[in-house]
């Protein structure tokens, strides 16, 4: 690392927070009417989205409490 530091306006951060939150929600729409959900198990289950994987881990629609 050069030792320099980078700084990120607040207002990019903000842009760029509610670009990522709005690509998500939109996932999860698609994911919603396709009948599935991943989930964070590190197989890369994925799940019906009120299910839980063989190891144990919610959909992420569960866990978001959206269902």
């Amino acid at each position: 690392m050069s030792g320099e530091q980078t700084f990120v306006k607040s207002e990019d951060y903000e842009k760029n927070r509610k670009k990522s939150a709005d690509e998500f929600i939109e996932f999860m729409e698609i994911c919603l009417d396709e009948g599935w959900s991943p989930t964070k198990c590190p197989d890369g289950c994925i799940v019906e989205p009120d299910g839980i994987c063989p190891h144990n881990f919610k959909s992420d629609l569960l866990e978001l409490g959206v269902i």
